[in-house]
């Protein structure tokens, strides 16, 4: 929940930039801010890959603040729950993990544009 919170305070805030050390460093200031202090002393406990929070990252960064922020409440309430069941097992860094990355979750709505170069 408190993720949920952290991504409707996303909608507000400017994206700053990528750190070059690390691509996994999310864009947003109040996603970097949960991954290095609450997400830390609460543990990684998320079963899921990306962690929830690289999730809300990825999907406010392809689709934009108001679907992104609507997919990142949508995993959080999928989170842990049957989706461990339906999506696939991946192994990240020794551990299991339950694979649902956004482009899993947007073919419903998101149609990409098509590739003016192909025939």
């Amino acid at each position: 929940m408190i993720l949920c919170l952290l991504a409707v305070l996303c909608l507000t805030l400017p994206a700053g930039a990528q750190s070059p050390s690390n691509p996994d460093t999310p864009k947003n200031p109040i996603l970097r801010f949960y991954q290095a202090t609450i997400s830390r002393a609460d543990g990684n406990r998320c079963p899921m890959y990306p962690s929830c929070s690289g999730y809300a990252d990825q999907a406010f960064n392809k689709h934009g603040p108001v679907m992104g922020w609507i997919m990142t409440c949508d995993r959080l309430l999928r989170c842990g729950r049957s989706e461990t069941q339906l999506a696939p097992d991946i192994r990240i860094h020794g551990q299991t993990r339950v694979f649902d990355p956004v482009d899993a979750n947007d073919f419903w709505w998101f149609t990409p544009r098509p590739d003016p170069e192909e025939p």
